[in-house]
């Protein structure tokens, strides 16, 4: 991978492992040939007791849908890049939920498995999404913020809007005649897919992929995310999805398999519910709210412990930021009191996606 000197210095995890768990011959046999032709390792346990021991180490998790039953009754604690794995789909469908897993049927879906192997086995990568609680709190500011601020930290960093009533996230970054691809052009991509970025828009050393606009937007699909996902993860340390509010099921699952999410927040009395709502639904292996303050509001702490979720972080509201946006520019230029702040977020949202790991 393309990796900055900056992902070592935050201590990037190596581990390579794919760990299947099953009994089941034929699935044994799809997972690890389609391993060995990518060089891949694959570590095969039949039980559950075994599978727990390994379930936190391992970069991919597959189970067979034979021991999905089991893993399940036993609540595993919820992680990403789990994959429930078999030639049965209505069996599949069954355990997805209750594991936080993808359906991955064979096999017809050996093309995904392969790309899903490819992009998420080994990867140092950090993906972090940002959730907005209510309308009006600058989840796409923030989210731009974040890719930002990992480019300053010496980190290689893309980010990927998922909210098609966003509006655009190329605007935040006044980037929308930056030449390059939309998601319309990427739509059609399944499984593991070549280098994207240089056909990308690239501002101020981010790497972009926004919504397109107009009739010709096009309808997200999970299979078109998790292969530009990957793409981006090979390439890039950290990638910054900006999922919006209402959730896309597209979304939903590249949230579910993000290392942490970042739920942003205000402190009036009807963004913190609104919050709260949006929160309760959140489907997130490690999740922290970051709040945009006021003047005359209450500090970020109370807010998190109302939406109780830890405090990662609080951000001033700054003309400035609003300023830029109307001008063309990306937020958080200079030395800003923004910038600082977003920076701090940045920081501890690296530490939590780390020590979930």
């Amino acid at each position: 991978m393309d990796s900055g000197s900056g992902a070592e210095g935050l201590g990037v995890n190596t581990d390579d492992e794919v760990l299947l768990v099953t009994d089941d011959g034929p699935v044994r046999d799809a997972v690890e040939s389609t391993a060995a032709a990518l060089g891949l390792r694959v570590a095969v346990v039949t039980g559950v007791e075994e599978a727990l021991v390994r379930w936190a180490s391992a970069r991919v998790v597959l189970v067979g849908g034979d021991r999905a039953a089991g893993l399940a009754s036993v609540g595993p604690r919820r992680r990403p890049h789990v994959y429930v794995v078999g030639f049965d789909p209505v069996e599949l469908g069954t355990w997805s939920m209750p594991l936080g897993a993808e359906v991955i049927p064979l096999p017809h879906g050996v093309a995904w498995l392969t790309g899903v192997l490819a992009a998420d086995a080994g990867s140092a990568t950090r993906t972090v999404a940002v959730v907005g609680g209510s309308g009006g709190v600058g989840a796409s500011t923030l989210a731009a913020g974040l890719a930002l601020a990992g480019v300053r930290r010496g980190l290689t960093s893309a980010l990927v809007e998922l909210d098609p009533l966003g509006g655009g996230v190329d605007l935040v970054l006044g980037a929308e005649r930056v030449p390059g691809w939309r998601w319309p052009r990427l739509l059609g991509a399944r499984g593991e897919v070549g280098d994207v970025r240089g056909v990308l828009p690239v501002v101020e050393g981010v790497t972009v992929v926004a919504m397109g606009r107009g009739p010709d937007a096009g309808v997200l699909t999970a299979e078109s995310v998790h292969a530009v996902l990957g793409s981006l993860g090979r390439h890039h340390d950290l990638v910054v999805l900006d999922a919006g509010r209402s959730v896309v099921p597209a979304a939903r699952q590249a949230v579910r398999g993000a290392e942490a999410t970042v739920l942003a927040a205000g402190v009036g009395v009807r963004a913190v519910a609104a919050a709260a709502r949006v929160g309760d639904e959140l489907d997130a292996r490690v999740a922290g709210v970051v709040v945009r303050l006021a003047a005359g509001g209450p500090p970020g702490v109370v807010v998190a412990d109302a939406l109780g979720l830890p405090l990662w972080g609080e951000v001033p509201t700054d003309r400035r930021v609003a300023a830029d946006a109307e001008a063309g520019e990306p937020p958080g230029r200079g030395r800003s009191r923004w910038g600082r702040a977003v920076a701090q977020v940045l920081d501890r949202v690296w530490q939590e996606a780390r020590d979930g790991d």
